[in-house]
């Protein structure tokens, strides 16, 4: 089978539109042809009339299979791009999100001071505590996973990025971490049971419930990190969460209660109650 470029991208376009639409369809078909061919945007145009055969073009026609069936792109490819990095991802992991790159700049703007130490709770595929780590050179980032599999994907991206973190094994719900840290981060599960129906399909049926919603309340991981604090946080420590965008109020509610100060509610770029910084004051 022989397709020239130009036909490839009209086929994408003629598949695919019963499933993407707009802007995505063209990130999506952006991606496609940079994984699989190694073109850019503006290359697509000079090789429209290049002939492509064999087991790349093979390839490529079956991601298109794979997506009109929802599957996620970043399963499809292995590969996430996160804060202009290629971050390794499987099914072990969620694929991060720009919500996400958010929450790593929201930490850089406000921790300057490199001689910190910082920690994040449940670190899947590593992109936050890797970025933080390859963006500025702290004096100690740890982060924590509950899965083995998932931890086995953030040490797989911590090594090709080269990365100076410290990954390890750790169920925060029953667990405290040995140390105390300058600054705790984290993306916890937090979509409401009842929400886990209404997901699109490329995320209920691919990407790890465990990672979505956690086995009871939507604020259980926030409340465990609020009573575990004096063990993890040194005094004057900060806390940045990402949240849902439904329970802001909630959350800065649960601070409020406890030994928290400075406490923020921040928006993302969408206008949406996504993040919360605290500073522990025991």
């Amino acid at each position: 089978m022989i397709m020239l470029v130009k036909d490839l991208i009209v086929h994408i376009k003629e598949e695919l539109k019963s499933t993407l639409s707009g802007r995505e369809l063209e990130n999506h078909i952006t991606i496609l042809m940079e994984f699989y061919l190694g073109y850019s945007r503006a290359q697509l145009h000079i090789n429209q009339n290049e002939e492509l055969e064999g087991e790349k073009l093979m390839r490529l026609l079956s991601a298109i299979e794979q997506l009109k069936h929802k599957k996620p792109i970043g399963y499809i490819t292995q590969e996430n791009i996160f804060y202009g990095r290629p971050f390794y991802v499987d099914f072990a992991v969620l694929i991060p999100r720009s919500e996400t790159e958010e929450l790593v700049l929201l930490v850089l703007d406000h921790e300057k001071e490199t001689n910190i130490s910082l920690f994040e709770i449940g670190t899947g595929s590593g992109c936050i505590p890797i970025t933080l780590a390859l963006e500025r050179e702290y004096k100690q980032i740890e982060a924590c996973e509950v899965s083995e599999t998932a931890l086995a994907v953030a040490k797989k991206n911590a090594e090709e990025l080269k990365a100076e973190v410290e990954l390890f094994l750790m169920d925060i719900l029953t667990k405290v971490p040995a140390k105390k840290y300058d600054v705790v981060i984290s993306n916890p599960p937090y979509v409401k049971q009842e929400e886990l129906n209404t997901l699109d399909k490329n995320v209920i049926e691919y990407e790890p419930v465990i990672a979505l919603a956690p086995e009871g309340e939507p604020l259980l991981f926030y409340r465990r990190m609020i009573a575990i604090a004096p063990q993890m946080l040194n005094a004057g420590g900060r806390m940045y969460w990402e949240i849902h965008e439904d329970l802001g109020q909630e959350v800065v509610a649960l601070l409020k209660q406890d030994n928290f100060t400075e406490i923020e509610l921040i928006q993302d770029l969408y206008g949406r109650d996504r993040f919360v910084k605290a500073v522990f004051t025991p």
